[in-house]
């Protein structure tokens, strides 16, 4: 996949700014990620605690006329570790499809074991707004589904529930056209064009939106990585409780349905609760064949991220005040008994600057090693979440 000319896209830029320069808005926002993290000690990883920080500054210029809107952004920072560890995180989660026909480097310069400078051009799109509907080309933000936390229609990259930084989507590039039909409805659809833009790694997609005695309604045909997508979702009210239903059947190389099922009530106008249910087809119910599944395109394209099948997921958020607020969420594997926990506060210093802390916990069986030689294939998880190690952060966020 040959990389994006970054001359290509500053002279672009830079004929947009010269022509309308009045019109750009300019803004962005400068973020900090300290963590700490647990020792690693099981049969095949011995680390110290460790340490991790992620700065990173992401610029966003927007240039608007009558009907034209250009968007850019571009996301550049540096991360440090204190060791080379499992898993080390970037901008872009590695080893999944990413859905972009070219791109510049993941890193600029060299890249070091304990010291990255990962860059991500996020977006890099335009919309022409017509009267018939908006059509946008280029790198932008797309996603599906009615469930509050796993989609089971939402294929192009979502975040893992582990992820900090989750305010921007990760950017595809598309061919998208959304027409309004009615006051609440929308006819959505598009071509997704992955590395090179061969048809194996590309998608095609339909989806309408519709409301009906109050209720909202999205169906949902995909086609990506040749495997077919066919989805439906509802929200509604139940009395004093919010409710959403969304399931999805995939077939092709691998068959596979998923679906999420939840409810939320306002306990007061500050307390805020949720639960939902999540059913993963593509996963397993028996941890020894979680590490053979994510060779399945289920992983590798389809979005999937959790290993198990059987999934409760609560969540509640507390608005303590105008300037802190707090949230707790769990998520069980009812199938191999292992919980991720994460406890998250957030406070406002002013307009502009918050600071964030945090805790994710995990617990369940650890690794299993069953043969003399662990790194051949005698790995296995003991559960989906018991190898993870605790950690803590603190977050410091600048917007301008």
């Amino acid at each position: 996949m040959r990389p994006v000319s970054s001359a290509f896209l500053f002279s672009l830029l830079s004929v947009i700014a010269f022509d309308s320069y009045a019109q750009l808005n300019f803004s962005g926002y400068l973020k900090n990620y300290s963590v700490i993290q647990e020792e690693i000690d099981n049969d095949l990883f011995q680390f110290d605690q460790s340490y991790r920080m992620q700065n990173s500054a992401r610029l966003m210029l927007d240039y608007f006329n009558d009907d034209q809107v250009w968007q850019l952004h571009y996301e550049a920072g540096v991360e440090s570790h204190s060791q080379l560890l499992p898993g080390a995180s970037s901008f872009v989660t590695p080893g999944r499809q990413n859905y972009r026909l070219s791109d510049l480097r993941s890193t600029i310069g060299p890249a070091p074991k304990k010291n990255t400078v990962p860059q991500n051009l996020d977006r890099f799109n335009v919309q022409f707004q017509m009267e018939s509907g908006d059509l946008t080309i280029g790198r932008q933000a797309i996603t599906f589904g009615s469930a509050r936390i796993i989609n089971p229609t939402d294929v192009f990259i979502p975040f893992d529930v582990r992820t900090l930084n989750t305010e921007y989507r990760t950017g595809i590039d598309a061919v998208r056209f959304q027409k309004p039909i009615g006051q609440l409805g929308e006819l959505d659809m598009g071509v997704v064009l992955g590395p090179d833009g061969k048809a194996e790694n590309s998608s095609a997609f339909l989806q309408l939106l519709t409301n009906a005695s109050g209720r909202d309604y999205q169906f949902t045909a995909m086609r990506f990585a040749d495997q077919n997508l066919l989805g439906a979702g509802v929200q509604a009210a139940l009395g004093e409780l919010g409710f959403w239903l969304e399931t999805a059947y995939v077939s092709g190389d691998e068959d596979y349905f998923r679906t999420s099922i939840g409810v939320d009530y306002a306990f007061n106008e500050n307390v805020f609760g949720m639960v939902e249910y999540h059913y993963n087809g593509a996963g397993s119910n028996d941890a020894d064949a979680y590490l053979a599944n994510l060779d399945n395109v289920a992983y590798k394209a389809g979005g999937v991220f959790l290993l198990g099948e059987n999934y409760l997921i609560p969540v509640i958020s507390w608005q303590v005040s105008t300037l802190l607020g707090l949230s707790f969420q769990t998520l069980a594997n009812m199938d191999d008994g292992s919980l991720f926990v994460s406890a998250n506060a957030d406070y406002s210093l002013s307009d502009n600057v918050y600071l964030g802390m945090g805790v994710q916990h995990f617990a369940g069986e650890d690794f299993k090693v069953t043969g003399p030689n662990p790194l051949a294939d005698q790995l296995q998880l003991g559960s989906e979440y018991g190898g993870n190690p605790d950690s803590i952060y603190v977050s410091l966020r600048y917007y301008f």
